[in-house]
């Protein structure tokens, strides 16, 4: 059976469309959820990409506790009485391996959406499996990015502890930079086939490109995900009020905003990997993805 499409509820107009990026990002937004809708399965890999992480975690720590420090929380005292150059190693070597597996595992599950979703542009059905199956043929460029985005989150500490004020202002802003530059390279690397470093060539150059539309529908995204559960929040403060059991109250509905607080950040990652797949293919071939609206993009997004 061949593989269903969707098609997206755009406007038909005669003419040349005129349109603000805001709106433009509404209708993006729009369209990826379409997307979305007809292949759930993309919502797996965030779910996956968490379970994996706190286990991996759990598991290192587990190693730390009973295979470095013999079971016994006394002999990190051996680490204070060590030299400042011996904390600092433990310390920021720590914090490599903590950002390492953060960045590998979350960059691995991402790409496997990428995979998906890419398929869906060409026309292609592909499932759970075939996304983790495509994520593992660059395991290798997937693993070496990651490092390099663990060591560059080192060094960005580094700066930080450096001097508490000016290096936090520092840090943050370089850090900004770098996520702004670096935010096509995992699609360059998995998609576009590129190197490690070629991809951050790729990514440099894709951004300033779609600079403009990126910013705005993430910031547009997060802001509504996070309307939205500050409405809950506030209707889950007015049923308290009405509540006979408060300690009770609070426990219930504290554990349902923190379902739809996972919830919402399933759905804010998946649709975030959509639409950067979406702005990456226009702006390394200059064809808009199956899908989505040709004017829509070509007006948000002015290739330069």
């Amino acid at each position: 059976m061949p593989p269903q499409s969707f098609v997206p509820q755009a406007p038909i107009q005669a003419g040349p469309i005129k349109i603000g990026k805001f709106k433009a990002s509404r209708i993006i937004l729009k369209e990826s959820w379409a997307l979305l809708s007809h292949d759930k399965e993309i919502l797996w890999f965030p779910v996956l990409s968490a379970i994996t992480f706190f286990l991996s975690l759990a598991l290192l720590v587990a190693v730390g506790y009973f295979g470095i420090l013999g079971g016994n929380l006394d002999n990190l005292k051996g680490l204070e009485d060590a030299g400042q150059g011996i904390k600092n190693i433990a310390i920021y070597g720590t914090l490599l391996g903590y950002y390492l597996l953060l960045f590998f595992i979350t960059n691995f599950f991402q790409s496997g959406i990428f995979i998906i979703v890419h398929a869906r542009f060409t026309g292609e059905n592909l499932g759970l499996r075939d996304g983790l199956r495509g994520a593992m043929v660059h395991v290798g460029k997937i693993f070496v990015w990651s490092l390099i985005s663990a060591t560059v989150g080192v060094i960005l500490q580094l700066i930080s502890d450096k001097s508490k004020q000016v290096g936090k202002i520092v840090a943050t802003l370089l850090g900004s930079a770098w996520n702004v530059l670096t935010y096509f390279s995992l699609p360059a690397l998995v998609i576009g086939q590129a190197g490690v470093v070629d991809s951050f060539k790729e990514s440099a150059m894709m951004i300033r490109k779609t600079w403009g539309e990126t910013i705005i529908v993430n910031f547009g995204v997060g802001f509504i995900f996070g309307l939205v559960f500050l409405l809950l929040v506030i209707i889950g403060g007015v049923i308290l009020q009405f509540v006979p059991d408060v300690f009770y109250g609070a426990i219930a509905v504290g554990s349902s905003l923190l379902f739809i607080l996972i919830l919402i950040s399933i759905l804010s990652s998946s649709l975030n990997a959509i639409f950067k797949l979406v702005f990456f293919e226009y702006a390394r071939t200059g064809t808009v993805p199956q899908g989505f609206s040709p004017e829509v993009i070509q007006q948000a997004i002015k290739a330069r």
